[in-house]
């Protein structure tokens, strides 16, 4: 088992909505390890995609909802 960290994240309501249905279609046990494998893999894809990704530039112009 790979080590981990607690981490504690403000989540939208629609995106505890999707992940509710995503886990309810998924083999995981809880939605922490569920959410941790979504970003791990989206984490990777967007730095494969963007090597020098800057979250700075990324969140710049993105209108807050929440």
């Amino acid at each position: 088992m790979a080590p981990t960290t607690q981490a504690h994240f403000r989540l939208r309501k629609t995106t505890m909505d999707k992940l509710r249905l995503a886990l309810d279609a998924s083999a995981h046990r809880s939605m922490a390890a569920l959410a941790d494998d979504i970003l791990d893999q989206a984490l990777d894809k967007m730095l494969a995609d963007e090597p020098a990704f800057n979250p700075a530039d990324a969140l710049r112009g993105m209108r807050r909802n929440g």
